[in-house]
């Protein structure tokens, strides 16, 4: 008798499970669901807090009490895969797909000229994703629209350079690989948005001039040396450590911080208040004329978005002897005020001013408000148009220019885009929101690529229908 030999396990038999097509509907299946949680979860929690535990996650909790009434207090949940998870196993059940089923038909010299126009194709994508071929300001009304139609028209090079490539090498089936691999490009926009993308605003009032951004959805405890008449020195705690709580202790910190209290949202009231209903736990600073009380994070379905402001309790301690220095309220409430300062925190001979406030990052620029306009329809509250007229200065690049911004019209400059985001009413400030996202192009070259791919194929299919009728 002679031995049988194992079989030989080839790429198609490993990768046939993951292009299932039965795998594709249920992934889909998966990811509407997880969609819906999502949604109805943003009734009692924020949207960008949703959008972290639910969609830009690998795994998501989800509680039963989301899909009843909230009058009946449902318990438990489970776990599911989150949106990351879902569609990172989508992109491979693309990816195998063509590996099974899209066969290379080219061969010889057309295989290595497809090859060679693919290659083009992504250098070209490289650069148009770069963002070196766009404009840095916008100069006039008219540059909203030719600025899309711009991204457009790159998109669309790009794809007709990649349509031209898979012709090459997959001949018939050329639109229907360009769909599927712009299908991938859209799920690696999205990974690139999660991963790196940052938002933030900059307010401004008329005269003033601002050198730094702050993170809406983040705050920071910044421990302020004001002593040098030039520089201030700043060390900041990050939210992440101050939502943990307890005993804070750092070397470049001049005094230890005891975390009692973190308020993700919070209103402040008069310390002597009906409403306010509870103790004060505040020996020191501000807090003595006013108390923070918890309040509901901002659901997502809220009719107005409005933005959290956290606020804690916190002692700070002598380093050496471990005595109390007092127990202070720190709040992003008092940060909203123009040039309000923190409590002033006493260690020795040194003085310092504590403040909570949203997290900031400082940019090698400046932006200067000259001018804010709001326009109203006649006879109507309806905002017609506001915009805002600023300067922009940046000695380290020698550039120092005035700049319009406007709705759908916003500055580009140093790899972030400021758009006109809102304003407050009865003053003459703006509010900017300021974004970098290095996938942004992405999107753009994801839809051309698909819709150039579906007229290719569908286009290749109405030929065909075309000759035989008139062949018939």
């Amino acid at each position: 008798m002679t031995e049988k030999e194992p079989p030989i396990i080839s790429l198609p038999t490993v990768l046939k499970p993951i292009a299932s097509l039965k795998l594709t509907v249920v992934l889909f299946a998966m990811a509407i669901f997880i969609v819906f949680a999502g949604t109805v979860a943003q009734v009692d929690r924020g949207i960008w807090t949703v959008v972290d535990q639910y969609f830009r996650c690998y795994v998501a909790w989800i509680e039963l009490g989301i899909f009843f009434p909230r009058s009946m207090d449902v318990p438990g949940g489970f776990y599911f895969p989150g949106g990351w998870l879902i569609g990172g196993l989508l992109m491979c059940n693309i990816l195998a797909a063509h590996l099974i089923r899209f066969k290379i038909s080219a061969s010889g010299a057309r295989l290595g000229l497809g090859l060679f126009v693919l290659a083009v194709g992504g250098v070209f994508m490289g650069v148009i994703v770069s963002g070196k071929l766009e404009p840095t300001v916008a100069a006039t009304e008219d540059d909203a629209y030719w600025r899309v139609l711009w991204r457009l028209i790159k998109g669309g090079g790009v794809g007709v350079i990649l349509l031209a490539g898979c012709i090459l090498v997959f001949k018939k089936r050329a639109g229907v690989v360009l769909v599927h691999a712009g299908i991938i490009v859209m799920f690696v926009a999205e990974f690139v948005t999660g991963v790196s993308a940052i938002e933030a605003r900059m307010r401004l009032e008329q005269g003033e001039t601002k050198q730094y951004v702050e993170r809406s959805r983040e705050v920071e405890l910044a421990v302020i040396d004001r002593s040098d008449p030039e520089t201030d020195q700043v060390i900041s705690v990050p939210q992440s450590r101050l939502e943990r709580r307890g005993t804070i202790r750092d070397d470049a910190l001049p005094f230890d911080i005891e975390v009692h209290e973190y308020m993700v949202n919070s209103d402040i009231l008069e310390a002597n208040s009906e409403d306010a209903n509870r103790d004060n736990p505040a020996t020191a600073g501000r807090g003595l004329t006013i108390v923070a009380v918890p309040v509901s994070e901002s659901a997502g379905a809220d009719t107005e978005q409005t933005v959290d402001v956290p606020s804690a309790y916190m002692t700070f301690k002598d380093k050496q002897t471990g005595d109390s220095l007092g127990t202070y309220l720190t709040s992003a409430w008092l940060s909203f005020r123009k040039g309000a300062l923190g409590d002033l925190v006493t260690v020795g001979d040194q003085t310092y001013d504590v403040n909570l406030r949203f997290r900031r990052d400082y940019k090698p620029y400046a932006l200067t408000l000259i001018d804010f306009r709001h326009e109203k329809y006649v006879g109507t509250e309806t905002p017609k148009d506001f915009s805002s007229h600023v300067r922009l200065v940046d000695e380290s690049q020698n550039v120092d220019r005035e700049v319009r911004i406007w709705m759908n019209n916003p500055l580009r400059y140093a790899g972030e885009t400021f758009y006109q985001a809102s304003f407050e009413p009865g003053k003459n400030l703006t509010i900017l929101q300021v974004v970098r996202n290095e996938g942004w192009m992405l999107p753009y070259l994801s839809c051309m690529m698909v819709g150039i791919g579906m007229l290719a194929h569908f286009g290749q299919h109405l030929v065909t229908f075309l000759r035989k009728r008139l062949a018939a």
